[in-house]
């Protein structure tokens, strides 16, 4: 039989339900219940005191929610989180306890009740989900009608097996809650005393795979509430604008809190945004540090499958975390120092210098790649087309930037926009060729790009796109083909190699190349996106007359990562366009006797004023 909640616990201060708190054996010292935080009646008086604070005399689990949602003491709100996962989740009338005490869950526990903010980041079966899963409902039935919590997945299918699967097992042990369970939709609302349905209080899951972004974010836009919680589960794989929606919309509501929580994956993605240190990621080792400041204000924890607590034990005492045996077959199976390794095992940031990634997270970074120019004076505006039908793209990509030199002195290329092209289908009169390229000339002209100024793939359909676009505007366009063979250009100013030398086609020479100018600091306005997608591409050497580069097919990498790399194939079209028709050449740059540095771009965008600093300090 499964406990049940008493719908009176709304208002415990004005209908105290008389039902006195009592223990067993109370006198014994060994008895786990008589602690400080314990509630206990006042002798003589129908007053409880619930951990100093004095309530009138109630059941126990109304008064454990109540020192749970008002009592100021951090020790104290771990004491009534546990007492209440023991008296809903754990007690004797259920087949096996459902929210157990481990080091793990506590430290989580720790973190969200310290912060405002928080990352969590762990590997595989860590108990992530299920922990905030708890933290979600509890702090709810807490408050239920002044309490929204919003769980964040890719989609209900992927959360049923994530932490709306842990939602709905916890809720399906209590009964008589206020509250109705709408599965179907991702819902738990709650019923107030008339019997009526709340949608603005209780549960609810979101769904906010990348597809979804705009649907997902116009669910924050006018949300008000006393208390919002909001809880990303696999942020990694979610856009950056979860992120903005929760900072800029749900953050003005009174009480708000957001919790972020994936494998860790890239420094780019959001995830590896909201988990960002404080001082930057130099400031940190991700292999060894388990916990830092972000610059959001809040708390980063990791939890490193090598250091599980069955592995610490040499036993195994939590059968759902990580074992010895498990992590042996993680290593047979992925390779120690892979990223896969890395990610769903030590939970690790991984700079990824492996020898098949061709850019690092470390390098971009360190580089100022990320940042914006100074100019010396004004720059040629250029750009680069990727058409969705070339390659087995799925995107149109018409990425901007510009050439010149910057105020060291360096002549370099910064990357701009990236344009998303769309075919309208209804539109019968109008080939979806000729449309795309009346918007790649509108969007050029209205740049002052001009047509020698902008650089196509051409490979297999291209070829004829390219011939539509030299007939609508200009036959200046330059054209690439990415199946063909490498240039006769030298790779740098220092090396007497040529394309031809070190590549096996020219779409490797194109990526391979950019790798220089990040070398030579001498290419800036890399975006997290953009980012995501270039240290995501591997590559192999092929041995002939001499080992030659060659990256990985589109529908490789299409395979591990989800989509086609359409923003780095243009954005490298666009560096190419500044190689072939502007000279630019990959120099070791000079002495910088200013100490002046790039300025450094947001990794969100336009959230100027939505953290104040007493909101910091107070989180």
């Amino acid at each position: 039989m499964a406990r049940a909640i008493n719908s009176s616990f709304l208002v415990i201060l004005a209908k105290a339900l008389n039902i006195y708190c009592f223990y067993e054996n109370n006198s014994s010292p060994m008895n786990n219940r008589l602690h400080i935080y314990e509630p206990r009646i006042e002798a003589g008086t129908h007053q409880m005191d619930v951990g100093g604070l004095n309530v009138p005399a109630t059941n126990t689990l109304t008064a454990l929610l109540y020192g749970f949602a008002h009592h100021e003491d951090n020790k104290a709100r771990e004491y009534y989180f546990w007492r209440l996962c023991d008296e809903l989740f754990n007690h004797d009338e259920l087949p096996e306890p459902m929210m157990v005490r481990h080091p793990w869950a506590e430290e989580m526990v720790k973190a969200v009740i310290r912060n405002k903010y928080v990352s969590i980041g762990g590997a595989a079966s860590s108990g992530k989900s299920h922990t905030m899963a708890a933290w979600g409902i509890l702090s709810w039935l807490a408050a239920p009608r002044d309490t929204l919590v919003l769980l964040t997945s890719t989609t209900l299918r992927e959360a049923r097996k994530r932490i709306w699967g842990s939602v709905i097992s916890l809720l399906s042990v209590i009964e008589d809650a206020p509250m109705k369970i709408r599965d179907s939709i991702g819902n738990v609302a709650y019923v107030n005393e008339q019997g009526n349905l709340i949608e603005r209080a209780g549960l609810s899951l979101i769904a906010a795979e990348k597809s979804k972004t705009r649907e997902a974010v116009g669910k924050f836009i006018g949300i008000k509430q006393k208390r919002v919680i909001l809880i990303g589960d696999e942020l990694a794989e979610l856009s950056e604008a979860i992120l903005q929606a929760g900072l800029s919309n749900l953050s003005k509501n009174p009480s708000f809190q957001l919790i972020g929580m994936s494998n860790p994956s890239s420094r780019f993605d959001a995830f590896g945004i909201w988990s960002e240190p404080k001082n930057g990621w130099d400031s940190v080792d991700t292999n060894i540090d388990d916990t830092w400041r972000t610059k959001w204000g809040g708390q980063y924890v990791r939890f490193d499958a090598e250091r599980s607590p069955n592995v610490l034990a040499g036993e195994v005492i939590y059968p759902w975390l990580p074992t010895s045996e498990k992590l042996a077959e993680d290593k047979a199976l992925l390779g120690q120092s892979s990223r896969g390794y890395m990610r769903m095992v030590r939970a690790v940031f991984f700079d990824s210098d492996e020898t098949e990634g061709i850019y690092s997270e470390a390098e971009l970074t360190r580089s100022g790649a990320m940042g914006e120019v100074e100019w010396s004076g004004p720059p040629i505006p250029i750009a680069g087309l990727d058409p969705a039908f070339t390659n087995g793209g799925d995107r149109t990509i018409l990425y901007t930037g510009k050439v010149g030199y910057n105020q060291t002195g360096q002549y370099c290329v910064c990357l701009e926009e990236a344009i998303h092209l769309n075919d309208d289908a209804t539109n019968k009169a109008v080939p979806r060729t000729y449309q795309i390229v009346r918007q790649v000339k509108e969007a050029c002209q209205k740049r002052k790009i001009k047509p020698e100024d902008l650089a196509v793939d051409a490979t297999g359909a291209g070829a004829p796109f390219c011939d539509v676009l030299a007939g609508e505007w200009s036959d200046q366009i330059l054209r690439v083909s990415f199946g063909g063979k490498a240039s006769d250009r030298r790779v740098s100013a220092k090396s007497k190699m040529i394309g031809q030398e070190l590549y096996v086609n020219r779409v490797s020479e194109l990526w391979f190349v950019g790798k220089e100018f990040v070398r030579t600091k001498q290419i800036f306005g890399i975006n997290n996106d953009l980012a995501q997608e270039i240290t995501g591409r591997n590559y192999d050497m092929l041995k002939g007359s001499t080992l030659r580069m060659k990256i990985e097919s589109k529908p490789e990498f299409k395979a591990r990562f989800g989509r086609s790399p359409d923003l780095a194939d243009a954005a490298f079209l666009c560096v190419d366009l500044a190689r072939q028709r502007h000279g630019l050449v990959a120099v070791d740059p000079p002495d910088d006797k200013s100490g002046a540095t790039p300025r450094q771009r947001r990794s969100i965008k336009r959230l100027a004023g939505v953290l104040k600093t007493d909101e910091l300090l107070g989180s």
